[in-house]
């Protein structure tokens, strides 16, 4: 089978095929046809496009003008993004054009950054004072501090202002210095206590002398975050992070108790409310204690004193209050004396405590308990108060108290929720109907409109046909005319003719299929002669 044979068989194949479509079929396969050839170029266009990257971001107008202009010379393709203050270029260049921008002078105006910092140093000369050196130093510092804000999460922009007063040798009294944060945040960002006490530490750590305390925090809406604590800022922090501390043991006391009720009256049927009074006061105790190990533990050291004196004459004597003394007659006789001293130092044992006991420590609680009196059951009132003492360990020496009540519940709003729901799920699966309803009309649309097209196309036929026929007529001599069965004739004639070329078609395609697929056509004929047998 030659490869030219093969050829003109699947060339005759195709026509065919073809042919085998209507009208109608042909037109909607080369819409289709046409619209992939549209997707296929539409999706290779956006492949085709390259991967955008930020090259700056944070310029100023001038430094977007200068680098854009720089872009251009150099003929890479560039994007402005963030209202005119970013540029993005496509990905692979990023790094290149970077390293041209700097040979250029660019890069240091176009950071998105004031550009203060450490070089600030690096400018000075020899001639500079001394007070010239510390405005520099304190320059170079709040920038410093500045980008190393920016590099939290949420901050877009930070300024740090700092006022270091200048120590003096003539004076004891120096004064401290403070600090001043403005922050820039970004749009949905709200910064937590904790963040805020981080930043006030890091500022606090970075300048000698600064405590974090003298760290004012504030954002771009002028929201005071953290003020100092000479305002009384600290305190109101302090007060903020007890009050949260507070909800949370509260809440977590809260879902302790629903969880045991719910085992009981099920969920939803009981609301529990816990008002703790929590110390957070820091308190530190120092005691020392001694011991002894045994009843008469042996002495560590001891020492005695012993004197005695006698003699033979007798005591000197006179009266009181004179300046010379007076001598007085006594008796005779000897004059003794004795003294006697013991010291000992007895072993003990010693031992020092030290306890500093943590804040939050509970001083007092109030349970409010409340249970729906249609599914309480036969759970009473002091179960239920007994169940709630111990799941809290409550304390009545303190002051500790709970009131259980069993009362019908509020379900109304409930009862409107879920009619809503379930009149929004009746409405959506309505919507749904609809829809698939709409889908259906289109497509029937559309079958009705290929039905008419097929008549319409097949009514089209026909008339070319009579009209074939009557010119055929009109062909004849003069005077002479188709009689009626001339004209069936003709017609029968040309359905004769569109039959045998409809045979012939098919002789060739069963010809084509024999000699392409021998194996197929020997298997297909088995199957029918062994279904009449």
């Amino acid at each position: 089978m030659s490869p030219q044979f093969n050829a003109k068989a699947v060339t005759t194949r195709v026509r065919t095929f073809a042919n085998g479509f209507t009208a109608g079929q042909r037109a909607v396969v080369i819409i289709g046809v046409i619209a992939l050839l549209l997707a296929a170029f539409a999706l290779s266009k956006y492949l085709s496009q390259p991967n955008w990257t930020p090259l700056y971001g944070g310029l100023s107008g001038e430094d977007a003008n200068a680098i854009t202009e720089q872009l251009n010379t150099d003929g890479v393709p560039y994007q402005l993004a963030d209202s005119g203050t970013a540029i993005l270029v496509p990905k692979e260049q990023v790094y290149s054009e970077r390293i041209k921008l700097a040979a250029a002078g660019l890069a240091g105006s176009a950071n998105g950054s004031s550009g203060e910092g450490w070089s600030l140093l690096d400018d000075q000369g020899i001639t500079a004072t001394e007070f010239q050196q510390n405005v520099a130093y304190q320059r170079a510092l709040s920038g410093e501090l500045g980008k190393t804000l920016e590099a939290m999460d949420g901050v877009d922009k930070a300024v740090v202002q700092l006022a270091i007063p200048e120590e003096s040798v003539f004076s004891e009294d120096n004064q401290k210095p403070t600090a001043s944060v403005l922050l820039k945040l970004k749009p949905g960002t709200e910064l937590t206590d904790s963040q805020v006490q981080s930043i006030t530490q890091l500022v606090g750590g970075s300048v000698a002398n600064l405590s974090p305390d003298d760290v004012t925090v504030t954002d771009q809406s002028g929201e005071l975050l953290s003020g100092s604590g000479a305002g009384g800022g600290s305190a109101a922090s302090d007060a903020g992070q007890t009050d949260t501390q507070t909800a949370a043991f509260e809440s977590r006391m809260n879902n302790s108790v629903e969880n045991v009720l719910n085992a009981v009256v099920g969920p939803n049927n009981s609301k529990v409310q816990v008002n703790a009074t929590l110390n957070f006061d820091q308190q530190k105790t120092t005691s020392k204690i001694f011991t002894q190990s045994t009843p008469t533990p042996p002495p560590i050291s001891e020492a005695q004193v012993t004197e005695t004196y006698s003699g033979n004459n007798a005591a000197a004597g006179g009266t009181l209050g004179q300046t010379l003394p007076t001598p007085l007659s006594s008796s005779g006789g000897a004059g003794n004396y004795g003294r006697y001293q013991s010291t000992v130092n007895n072993a003990v044992n010693q031992s020092v405590a030290e306890v500093q006991a943590a804040p939050g420590k509970v001083e007092r609680m109030t349970v409010a308990v409340v249970l729906n009196s249609k599914t309480a059951g036969a759970m009473n009132t002091n179960t239920a108060s007994q169940l709630v003492t111990n799941a809290l360990g409550l304390d009545t020496a303190r002051g500790d108290s709970v009131q259980v009540s069993v009362l019908p519940f509020d379900t109304s709003a409930a009862d409107a929720a879920k009619k809503a729901l379930d009149a929004q799920a009746s409405s959506e699966k309505t919507a749904g109907y609809l829809s698939l309803a709409k889908q259906v009309g289109l497509a029937l649309l559309v079958l009705i409109a290929v039905i008419i097209f097929l008549r319409r196309r097949k009514k089209q036929q026909i008339e070319e046909e009579e009209a074939r026929i009557e010119a055929t007529a009109s062909d004849l001599p003069d005077g002479m005319l188709l009689s009626p069965q001339a004209i069936a004739n003709n017609q029968q004639l040309a359905l004769a003719q569109e039959a045998d070329l409809s045979r012939d078609r098919m002789r060739d395609e069963v010809s084509a299929m024999v000699d392409n697929q021998p194996d197929d056509v020997a298997a297909m004929l088995q199957g029918w002669l062994a279904e009449r047998k």
